[in-house]
């Protein structure tokens, strides 16, 4: 039972249906009573199964890995939230860019010292 309650509505998952097919989606709905997860289903291998929310047992399914974001992706990713109004979104990919280039810039400075020519200092 204590694997139902880490499910929360939108997180994306990967696994399998009831019939066996690999899928991977997006929670709807979950109900720890039964153990059972609804997911809206964006990949499968059945295709009649995608764009539609099935209903599998939470002990099939588990977390989709999740990749940390490169900087041109972020930059994407918050043209994106200034297209679609979402301010609050778009403060966050702005902080975890800036954070970003704080870190790589950090890098940067400690490397572009060790080009210069000892006639160029």
């Amino acid at each position: 039972m204590q694997q139902e309650l880490k499910w929360k509505k939108g997180d994306w998952v990967k696994g399998r249906t009831v019939n066996g097919e690999l899928m991977h989606g997006y929670i709807v709905d979950y109900d720890a009573n039964t153990g059972t997860v609804k997911v809206h289903v964006v990949a499968c291998d059945r295709e009649s199964t995608v764009g539609r929310t099935i209903e599998t047992l939470g002990y099939l399914i588990k977390p989709f890995p999740v990749l940390p974001l490169s900087s041109d992706q972020l930059r994407s990713m918050t043209d994106l939230a200034l297209v679609t109004y979402d301010r609050d979104w778009f403060m966050d990919l702005s902080s975890k860019l800036a954070g970003m280039s704080e870190d790589s810039g950090n890098d940067q400075s400690s490397r572009s010292n060790s080009w210069f020519w000892p006639a160029q200092r």
